[in-house]
């Protein structure tokens, strides 16, 4: 998203209230939720954090490949158009969160020049945002 609390404020707006409706919280351990269910309960607690300077990296991104279309650059090549079309429309930056536990993930946005930026929560459960600048 070019602008993530337009987008927060759309998503809190437009969409989340359907999502609710047509998905109840899951209940009962959530050790035992299925993904779907794991899922649902983001619609309930969501998740708007940005980092700051809010000003530097105001865009945000999220990308998931299944496994199959893993290792072969797809990936890269998203990121990299994501990219492009977000310094065409004149973004500063952009910033997104990798779980701490996914090095992977990690290493791959490390090595297409996004730093890290903050970690919040603790251990296996937090989440490292990282930023890159891209309008330069």
């Amino acid at each position: 998203a070019f602008d993530s609390h337009q987008f927060f404020a759309r998503y809190e707006a437009e969409w989340r209230p359907e999502l609710c409706a047509n998905h109840p919280r899951p209940t009962g351990d959530p050790t035992r939720w299925t993904r779907s269910e794991q899922i649902h309960a983001l619609y309930y607690e969501p998740d708007y954090f940005c980092p700051e300077p809010y000003e530097t990296y105001p865009s945000h991104l999220h990308i998931d490949l299944l496994p199959r279309a893993q290792g072969q650059g797809f990936g890269r090549q998203m990121l990299e158009q994501v990219i492009d079309k977000l310094r065409q429309r004149g973004s500063p930056g952009a910033h997104l969160g990798v779980s701490v536990p996914n090095q992977v993930a990690l290493g791959f946005y490390q090595r297409l020049g996004f730093s890290e930026l903050i970690r919040v929560g603790v251990g296996n459960d937090g989440c490292i945002y990282m930023g890159k600048k891209i309008n330069q």
